[in-house]
């Protein structure tokens, strides 16, 4: 600005004051105000967003907070679950490792038992194994020896065990060739002696004081006075006379024996001589019970000789019985007999075995 001239200048003093003049870079009142209404309202516009931005703030902390709150929450949840869920792992490994325990030991308890089991089987086959063998041995018995075996055999088929089947294998052959060895008829021939026996009672005798016409003396039916074809001219002549003296004929008895002191037997001797006869007969079948071929044949001789001697065997009864003596006498008990000498080895060997 410009200040007025003073009075020291010389010029004469102002009478009203003049204004001064404006600076060209001012700005009008109006444009300042409108600017402070603008600032004004753009504070205020600044102060309603900035408490619009802090109530979105707070809202968005709320649920910042909410969902912090509810995550945890969850958290605590979850990591109670978690804690639940790893004793429950826990729990079921702990009864998984029992369980395992207790399976190990029924396995290792199985094995035990069934070891037992099957040293008790092989125990038992080696026993009927060895009692066939024996009768094999000492009697020559094929038939118990082959039930010994089959009986050897099906208790190890019951069994159902692998390490078994190389043992069945030698068994069968044994089996195989105890089927194919000759057998004698034990039972058979000791019925024969007992019926020999029991019909020893009904034998003539020859000094029976009433002896049974023999099957040489009796005429043929078409002829009743003709003589026998084919007995001695003693006989025939023998037998006429007979037949002339009728009612008279047993007043005379012409007999040839070879042992003249058998027609001298005493009631109590012809009792005597048949109980011996008797008692060789069953001596003989218990010999052939006991397949004793040295004792049965003795005693077959021995009844076969007091038959020759004291019984008519020209009667029927006495005549089949002294025949099937003699066939009997005949009959071998000692055949040869196989071996079983395999099915002992693999038993024991079965036995011995390691890992039993």
């Amino acid at each position: 600005m410009v200040e007025p001239k003073s009075a020291a200048d010389g010029g004469p003093p102002a009478a009203h004051p003049v204004e001064a003049p404006r600076s060209r870079g001012a700005l009008p009142v109006w444009l300042l105000g409108i600017i402070a209404v603008l600032g004004l309202g753009a504070a205020i516009y600044a102060l309603v967003q900035l408490s619009q931005v802090r109530k979105e703030a707070s809202r968005r902390l709320t649920d910042l907070e909410q969902t912090t709150v509810r995550t945890s929450e969850t958290a605590v949840r979850a990591d109670a679950e978690a804690r639940a869920a790893r004793e429950r792992a826990a729990l079921l490994e702990a009864r998984v490792a029992e369980e395992q325990s207790q399976r190990e030991s029924l396995e290792q308890l199985y094995a035990d038992l069934s070891r037992g089991r099957d040293e008790a089987v092989l125990v038992e086959v080696e026993r009927l194994v060895a009692m066939a063998g024996q009768e094999l041995a000492i009697s020559g018995n094929v038939g118990t020896a082959l039930a010994a075996l089959q009986t050897a055999d099906a208790r190890l088929a019951r069994v159902e065990s692998a390490r078994f089947v190389p043992l069945r294998r030698v068994i069968a052959r044994d089996v195989e060739k105890l089927k194919a060895a000759p057998t004698v008829d034990v039972t058979g021939i000791a019925l024969k002696l007992d019926q020999l026996a029991a019909g020893a009672e009904s034998w003539p005798l020859l000094s029976d004081p009433r002896p049974q016409p023999s099957a040489a003396a009796t005429p043929p039916a078409g002829d009743p006075m003709a003589p026998s074809p084919g007995a001695p001219w003693w006989e025939r002549w023998v037998e006429r006379l007979r037949m002339e003296l009728g009612d008279y004929r047993d007043l005379v008895r012409l007999r040839q024996v070879e042992t003249p002191d058998a027609l001298l037997l005493a009631p109590q001797q012809q009792q005597l001589v048949r109980l011996q006869i008797k008692l060789r007969l069953l001596n003989a079948r218990q010999a052939v019970l006991a397949r004793n071929d040295r004792l049965y044949r003795a005693d077959l001789v021995d009844a076969q000789a007091l038959m020759t001697r004291y019984v008519d065997v020209r009667q029927p009864a006495a005549a089949a019985a002294a025949g099937l003596i003699k066939q009997l006498s005949a009959t071998p008990l000692s055949v040869d007999v196989p071996q079983i000498n395999d099915s002992i080895a693999a038993v024991r060997a079965a036995r011995t075995a390691p890992g039993r």
